[in-house]
């Protein structure tokens, strides 16, 4: 099944276009990023600036004053924050919404994938890790570590649609339901191949990898980690949407680990669904997916 998916997506996923090649080349080391060259890369790809205006402004992330420009925008939040809202945006951009796809519901998908960012932001707080992770970054996490699925809609929409229709006729979990269909090469995996085909920043790379098995990571384990214990908060979130009365575990040990209690852990999932479906508002997420990047 593996050798199929991957030769599926050799042929059908998007290249990636010249000008988001060489915005992505310019984000791929923090330290090296020259900021005028950013800002020339981004103004001439599509509505990218407006995209990033737009996020920088939305309220959202509560800054003391309106950002003027692109420019002006990354003085404001710095450029370690302007490369995780762009990745963010960029990615999702290059997968528009299938008309295909029968039983996947986007909007709930996209849900999961904001309130694993937000869940993970609220656990740092929570843990006193808040100073550690930058909260931009944690955002970006949330929005692409699923980038795996985003490529079975575009590539593959039939066997999508296998998987959906199974969680609602069988009952089943979705993650059960993955790999009944698609074995062990899941969508982490697929996700992971995506990001090295677009040769994205190593950073997401391990994210997207190993959200679902933080233990095998051999870099940054901690972030890995937070990543984890908030996707499946975010991730029982979703099964709600989809009607499911299924609940994934937690490993106490790893929630101990990182200074939270399971009863912290159970706060940011109860406070969850409000703080999704305000900043679903504010960032205006599904709009992401129009961004205009030619």
């Amino acid at each position: 099944m593996s050798t199929v998916i991957l030769q599926v997506l050799e042929r059908d996923l998007p290249k990636l276009p010249r000008r988001v090649a060489g915005i992505m080349e310019e984000l791929e080391d923090p330290t090296q990023i020259d900021r005028a060259a950013l800002v020339s890369k981004i103004e001439l790809c599509g509505n990218l600036s407006d995209a990033v205006l737009h996020i920088v402004n939305s309220g959202y992330l509560r800054h003391s004053r309106k950002a003027r420009s692109l420019d002006d925008a990354i003085l404001l939040v710095g450029l370690e924050a302007t490369r995780h809202i762009i990745l963010g945006i960029v990615i999702h951009a290059l997968f528009p919404r299938s008309q295909v796809v029968e039983s996947f519901d986007r909007g709930s998908f996209l849900r999961h994938c904001l309130g694993t960012g937000i869940a993970a932001r609220q656990l740092c707080l929570e843990s006193g890790l808040d100073a550690t992770y930058d909260s931009y970054k944690l955002t970006t996490c949330g929005l692409v570590h699923d980038i795996g699925v985003l490529a079975l809609e575009r590539c593959l929409p039939v066997t999508l649609s296998r998987i959906f229709r199974m969680v609602a006729e069988e009952r089943v979990p979705v993650l059960e339901a993955e790999v009944k269909v698609l074995g062990q090469f899941t969508h982490s995996a697929i996700g992971e191949w995506v990001c090295r085909h677009w040769n994205l920043p190593a950073d997401i790379r391990n994210v997207v990898h190993y959200h679902h098995a933080p233990r095998k990571a051999a870099l940054n384990k901690q972030e890995i980690m937070l990543m984890h214990i908030a996707d499946v908060i975010s991730f029982n979130y979703y099964e709600s949407l989809l009607k499911s009365a299924h609940k994934y575990g937690l490993d106490p040990e790893m929630v101990r680990s990182l200074g939270l209690s399971m009863d912290q852990v159970a706060k940011v999932e109860q406070e969850l669904p409000e703080r999704v479906e305000r900043a679903m508002q504010l960032l205006a997420v599904e709009s992401l997916q129009s961004v205009d990047l030619s």
